[in-house]
């Protein structure tokens, strides 16, 4: 980079990076220049990323340079400064030096920050000038705050102000049982509530909002769509009654047609009977075609009455009905809105309480940061809040662009423009190949479309990363060939929804976007890789057998893949196993350790760690503290105490599922052990933490090292529980069924196991071997899933309202919202098929997957579906290359169906070969720490903390020495108990090694005397330092106090070497308050213990 701002610093620079192809060692090359380029750049560079994790990184990889550099190690960015600053290798080393000793001691000035944070300081920095209190908070989890709000909203529905709400919210779920969807009242408003949160939502005008929550307008709007609904349908109900009336007539039914009970005459009686059913292709058919009315069969008598007919007004009636339809676009449409209309309704109501409930609260939620900070821009130029900061910062890089918002780039985009202006250097990096969390708002279509269309094609200056340094060429060939092949598939699948698309300018956009999309997807392959190395296998699973379906197949393969990778040199830490979801990943965990549990002497590990898998829920300790919990709940609940039993049997017994349920009923009445009953149920009686960790006390015999952490988490998840909500059994349980049974052991990074990850979190990653056991996901939205789009009206009357939610459906291309519907469906195929390519370029060495066969296989290539990313892979391995074999990137692809052969359960494709791996690094040592055994301490022995040490805040420390005797002696009952009373005070840290020896010594002698001998037997029951209240005199304690047979003893310690009479008076006054008791024979005595003298109190 030359040290003058040159034309190109007044130049974006784009770079669109593929998957490994060094995107990150180009980030840094670019800072090092800036920085090179001045010393003290790094306090006017901002870089932003979009995880903590990322900035972590970015941070680290810049020092670590610098670091390198400085001391004169190698480093691939040495050479390049060189060149560019006309530098001596010496010259480098002492720049880089300088350099970096200035970041460390300016670290606050390094800034690499996420976007969210960097917004939130510009939010800190304007408190004042956005209106906001200086004191707020922000809140990143939504979901508390929702949580909250619809439980007092459900609570309150009775009330008689909230009537309509209850029938929205009515309408709601009954249109979840008409789709057939499981449903939870709670859980399916609280998935319609984080609508507040989607950017479409927040990026509405003030002016479009205020419409939607005007209930009068809404009212009005609703009347008329129902009235054209009525309008249609009446029209419809009277040309069936029509239609019908004239078969009458004439002698004939439906079934006297051609098709017979399947008549399309059968549509007049449906519609007769306001039933609104589309005609079929066969009834459209119908009109002025009599030939299509009868068979040849049909007899001519029959025949001559559908004739009269068809001339007597049934064909007017059929192209009636026809025509009807034709002009059927506004009543589809407006059906639609209603049928989704009360959302809006409830939307409103939940948005008007968290609205309150912030501002009672003080808070902000992240989402409002980026909304705040957009409506204070409004579309200016310089806006004032970023004045300040632009005096700061002059240089902007922009890491991971596609998963910006439109918001946060409206935001950013002000500043950009800004430092392009003064000739500043501007960078942006990108792949829409990667883009896949659309869900979170973020818009491919930055990086795509929009960033030109912002500073205009001669102000930024693109840049494509070619090279694929992450992996092998086998790996690199076959992803260039499947995505090269899965994209025109894709695109053609799409393109049979435009067909009947009249034409525009986003239907001619929709027709090639897929394919443009991955227009480069071919890479080249690193000049360091092997031309030879790298394998991908393809299992493609049979699908028709009901008794082992595709999924158990791949499950029960997978630990022999495991087997065979460690084989082949990879280390556990260099697998990864990839899941598409939490759920699938629950299911993998699960195998593996039962495998293993299963072989034990295997010779192969099975040892996983996973943020999402090992969910703490799952551990038998756990589900048998879960049971119990639910039967206090509910006592008369008798399904609540057998799975309480049960769950006991397993966890506490390990008995196996069968001999669970007989034990739980044993005799027929479903109960505990009888040794352990009482006990369980005196835990209903305690604090939630406390019965928590009583029951696991109870059960420690059961706990293994492997339940060790589970039950460890659990319990601190309880105790945060406690601390922050309530003790309330109740509520936890509450809490848990929402959100706690997604809790999952923490898995550090660094030891050497099976990394089991979703596709999203693996997303930036790297492994030696990539393992999908199930490839077989939706190209379009999970039908089982509700996808709510938010579509503007272009057509009166539906623009009266600005904005209307849709939920998302096929349907809905009978409608005027046709385009919005293709649109999300374009979206969604290249957010799937982006998946797919995250989890395949994650490989370095291996790929192996597993795929079910397509169920309608056997048909022609061109009349197979694609419904999931299965069928993508089935068309591009079994059939012929969508492409020429002598197209362009010919070197760089391979035709696929060359390495595909079938067996006889599967079909396989087979790219490359499974060579043991000659890495230069030694296999990793798993890195191992016991547990040991989980151990709970009783309350009344755990460590408690002094305020002083003995003698510290005396002088000679008589008195402490004194209070210490005395403690110790108030456990003894019998010289049993001496030992265990004084090892307490060690363990507490009170008393030194050397001193618990000299004590016990000492007070064995001393209890040991003639006079105390029978004190410390068994001869009495014992009170030691009893609190005695007396009606006149108060509160009172006697050090010990034995109560025989026919006496009571009264006994006072004292630890000095001088007799005094008020410890007699002292005595003398316990003795008369235990007479009053009603004791007779009552003694007193004091014990000068270090003096051995016991002396007798006359009363």
């Amino acid at each position: 980079m030359p040290k003058q701002p040159s034309f190109k610093h007044r130049q974006l620079q784009l770079i669109k990076a593929s998957a490994g192809s060094g995107k990150t060692h180009r980030l840094t090359a670019e800072y090092l220049r800036l920085l090179f380029a001045s010393p003290y750049n790094y306090r006017h560079i901002l870089a932003v990323t979009f995880t903590n994790k990322a900035t972590d990184e970015m941070k680290s990889r810049i020092v670590e340079e610098l670091h390198r550099l400085s001391s004169g190690e190698k480093s691939d960015y040495r050479s390049l400064l060189m060149e560019e600053f006309s530098l001596s290798e010496m010259q480098v080393d002492r720049k880089a030096k300088d350099v970096l000793e200035s970041i460390l001691h300016n670290y606050s000035d390094f800034s690499v920050s996420t976007i969210d944070r960097f917004f939130q300081q510009i939010m800190r920095a304007f408190t004042r000038e956005m209106g906001l209190n200086g004191g707020y908070n922000i809140e990143v989890d939504e979901e508390v705050f929702l949580s909250e709000i619809i439980d007092m909203m459900i609570f309150e529905l009775d009330k008689p102000e909230n009537s309509e709400l209850a029938g929205w919210l009515l309408a709601f779920m009954q249109d979840k049982i008409q789709q057939n969807k499981s449903w939870s009242v709670k859980r399916d408003i609280q998935e319609l509530a984080s609508q507040l949160f989607n950017e479409k939502y927040r990026l509405f005008s003030q002016s479009d909002r205020e419409r939607i929550h005007d209930k009068k307008h809404l009212d009005a709007y609703r009347r008329t769509l129902f009235e054209m609904v009525h309008a249609f349908e009446s029209e419809l109900k009277t040309i069936g009654k029509k239609g019908v009336d004239l078969m009458e007539r004439a002698g004939l039914h439906y079934s006297d047609f051609k098709g017979g009970r399947n008549s399309p005459f059968s549509h007049f009686v449906k519609w007769a009977n306001g039933e609104v059913k589309e005609p079929t292709a066969t009834f459209i058919n119908l009109a002025d075609n009599p030939e299509n009315w009868t068979t040849k069969n049909t007899p001519a008598e029959k025949k001559s009455v559908v004739e009269a007919a068809y001339i007597n007004g049934l064909n007017a009636c059929v192209k009636e009905a026809v025509q009807l339809f034709d002009n059927s676009l506004f009543y589809f449409s407006a059906k639609t809105i209603l049928t989704y209309y009360y959302t809006l309704g409830i939307i409103n109501d939940i948005r008007n309480r968290l609205m309150e409930q912030q501002r009672k609260t003080g808070t902000l939620f992240l989402s409002d940061v980026t909304e705040l900070l957009n409506k204070m821009i409004d579309d200016s130029d310089t806006p004032f809040i970023y004045e300040k900061t632009g005096t700061l910062l002059e240089h902007y890089m922009i890491d991971e662009f596609q998963d910006t918002s439109a918001m946060q780039w409206e935001n950013f985009r002000p500043l950009m423009q800004e430092s392009l202006a003064g000739g500043n250097f501007n960078l942006v990096v990108g792949d829409v190949k990667q883009s896949i969390y659309r869900w979170r708002n973020s818009d491919w279509r930055l990086i795509e479309e929009q960033i030109v269309r912002d500073f205009g094609p001669e102000n930024v200056c693109t840049h494509s990363l070619d090279t694929n340094w992450r992996s092998d060429a086998k790996i690199v060939h076959f992803n260039n060939s499947f995505f090269r092949s899965a994209a025109a598939l894709l695109q053609n699948d799409y393109n049979r929804s435009l067909d009947t698309m009249p034409e525009s300018d986003f239907i001619h956009y929709a027709r090639t976007k897929i394919t443009e999309v991955y227009t480069h997807v071919c890479q080249q392959v690193s000049p360091q890789k092997n031309v030879d190395e790298g394998f991908v296998r393809l299992t493609f699973l049979n699908t028709e057998d009901e008794d082992d379906d595709w999924r158990s197949q791949a499950l029960n393969r997978l630990p022999k893949e495991i087997e065979s990778l460690q084989d082949q040199g990879f280390a556990l830490k260099d697998i990864a196993i990839l899941v598409r979801t939490n759920a699938e990943a629950v299911e993998v965990a699960e195998t593996l350790l039962a495998y293993a549990d299963a072989h034990p002497n295997s010779g192969y590990r099975y040892d996983i760690i996973s943020n999402e898998a090992l969910q703490i829920g799952n551990a038998r300790s756990v589900k048998a503290m879960l049971a119990l919990l639910r039967y206090f709940q509910n006592r008369e609940d008798r399904t609540g105490r057998f799975l309480a039993v049960y769950e006991f049997y397993r966890f506490h017994r390990k008995y196996t599922p069968d001999e669970a349920l007989r034990a739980a009923f044993g005799d027929g009445e479903i109960g505990f052990p009888q040794e352990m009953s009482e006990r369980i149920e005196q835990l209903s009686s305690l604090p939630l933490y406390e019965m928590v960790e009583a029951f696991f006390a109870l059960s420690d015999d059961a706990l293994d090292e492997k339940e060790n952490a589970y039950v460890q988490a659990f319990l601190d998840i309880v105790l945060k529980f406690s601390a922050d909500a309530s003790s309330d059994v109740n509520s936890f349980l509450e809490w848990w069924d929402e959100k706690g049974y997604k809790k999952a052991l923490f898995s550090p990074d660094d030891q050497d196991a099976i990394r089991l990850l979703t596709i999203h979190k693996s997303k930036g990653l790297g492994f030696g071997a990539v393992i999908m056991p199930f490839v077989d996901w939706e190209v379009d939205h999970n039908p089982n899933h509700t996808t709510i789009i938010w579509c503007r009206p272009n057509v009166s009357p539906f623009n009266e309202l600005s904005v209307v939610p849709l939920r998302y459906s096929r349907s809905l291309q009978n409608t005027i919202f046709r385009e919005d519907y293709l649109q999300e469906k374009l979206f969604a195929y290249i957010d799937n098929l982006n998946l797919l390519y995250v989890a395949f370029t994650r490989a370095k060495h291996r790929i192996v997957a597993f795929v079910p066969k397509p169920k309608d296989k056997k048909k022609k290539k061109e009349e197979i579906t694609v419904k999931g990313v299965s069928d993508l892979l089935w068309l591009s391995m079994e059939g012929e290359d969508v492409f020429d074999t002598r197209t362009a990137n010919n070197d760089l692809t391979i035709a696929l169906n060359n390495y595909f052969r079938s067996e006889e359960k599967d079909d396989i494709f087979e790219f490359g070969n499974p060579d043991r791996l000659a890495l230069s690094s030694t296999k990793a040592t798993p890195i191992a720490c016991k547990t040991g055994k989980w151990q709970s301490v009783p309350f009344s022995d755990r460590l408690r903390l002094r305020l002083n040490s003995i003698g510290y805040f005396t002088d000679d420390g008589s008195r402490d020495y004194g209070m210490l005797m005395h403690e110790i002696i108030s456990q003894v009952k019998t010289l049993d108990d001496l030992d265990k009373a004084v090892e307490k005070k060690y363990l507490a840290g009170e008393i030194t090694e050397e001193k618990k020896n000299q004590l016990l010594v000492s007070l064995r002698e001393w209890l040991s005397i003639p006079d105390v001998k029978d004190w410390y037997s068994d001869k009495y029951q014992i009170l030691n330092e009893t609190q005695v209240l007396h009606p006149a005199f108060g509160f009172s304690r006697p050090d010990r106090v034995m109560i025989g047979d026919n006496e009571v003893i009264v006994a006072d310690y004292k630890f000095g070497e001088t007799e005094e009479s008020s410890y007699l008076r002292q005595v003398r006054r316990y003795v008369q308050y235990v007479r009053e008791m009603g004791y007779d024979n009552v003694l007193g005595y004091v014990f000068y213990v270090r003096m051995k003298k016991v002396v007798k109190v006359e009363c």
